[in-house]
């Protein structure tokens, strides 16, 4: 196998507006609508995107969370590419905001979305037809200062509920998990150094939540999901250790045999053939917490 591109724009995670997906929350959330603060995000928003149109990266760092600068430097370093070089060469485009309609704004106080509709333009071949989809904005709250996190796409389709609801500036869908700021502010993670190995692992998680430390780097809170994720930090020569959690989930739409699998691939050239270097495969008895070595010659 050969590992696909990892891709240091924030816009990584897009989803599909499905029926599951619409679903709201059984309780209300923590977040409260807050319009009064929209200008303040869109304008820490358009000077995040100034900086990655511009190569600014003393811009970029006033205004992207602190929480965001170490994750996004410990994934290009991981790829063992160069940081900030690789981070303005994204071929993918901070989308701006004019020409979308601003649906809502929801707020902890300590974090934030801001979601819109529209063409969203992500620098696209020409000639290739941008679709209306959701653009919803994430923010964090720090020393008293909003700062852009991340973003993603809520796609839409061909949904007719949905185009209708926001003709009629019925928002309610907005309750649905996927347009929500996160609960709390997020742990800064550990700065990793650039690895002898570029590594990937491959998961399924179908009916369980499991979660991946390697050589002490989270790589990620997995659920009912067959996946792959860039390992921070990658692999080491010699000796590696793996921390792998699952608790088993008391309903797994999608279906399928609940299992927990996972394997890691690795190469000295990211470009180049990846080799399998652990695999985990425990069978119908999964244990709450499995640590193993695996090593890489």
């Amino acid at each position: 196998m050969q590992f696909p591109r990892f891709l240091t724009l924030a816009a990584a995670v897009i989803l599909l507006f499905s029926d599951s997906a619409k679903a709201q929350t059984e309780n209300m959330p923590a977040a409260q609508p807050d319009n009064s603060i929209r200008v303040s995000l869109e304008s820490a928003y358009e000077a995040w995107r100034r900086a990655m149109d511009s190569g600014d990266l003393g811009l970029w760092e006033q205004t992207t969370a602190f929480s965001r600068q170490i994750e996004t430097r410990n994934r290009i370093v991981s790829q063992k590419l160069t940081f900030p070089q690789a981070l303005f060469e994204d071929p993918v485009a901070a989308p701006l905001l004019s020409g979308l309609v601003p649906l809502g704004v929801l707020s902890t106080g300590d974090t934030a979305t801001s979601t819109y509709f529209g063409k969203a333009n992500f620098g696209d071949e020409p000639g290739t037809a941008v679709s209306d989809n959701l653009l919803v904005l994430h923010f964090l709250r720090e020393d008293g200062k909003w700062k852009f996190d991340n973003l993603r796409i809520v796609k839409i389709g061909n949904d007719g509920e949905i185009l209708l609801q926001i003709r009629n500036s019925d928002f309610s869908f907005l309750r649905g998990e996927e347009f929500q700021p996160a609960p709390f502010l997020p742990p800064v993670p550990q700065p990793v150094a650039a690895p002898a190995l570029v590594a990937e692992a491959w998961i399924d998680a179908t009916g369980y939540e499991v979660k991946i430390t390697v050589n002490g780097h989270p790589t990620g809170t997995f659920t009912n999901v067959k996946t792959s994720e860039l390992v921070m930090g990658g692999a080491k020569r010699g000796s590696n250790q793996i921390r792998i959690e699952s608790k088993a989930l008391a309903e797994a739409s999608g279906g399928g045999t609940p299992k927990v699998e996972v394997a890691i691939y690795a190469a000295v050239d990211p470009t180049g053939q990846a080799l399998r270097v652990f695999h985990f495969k425990p069978g119908a008895i999964v244990a709450p917490v499995a640590t193993e070595t695996f090593v890489v010659e």
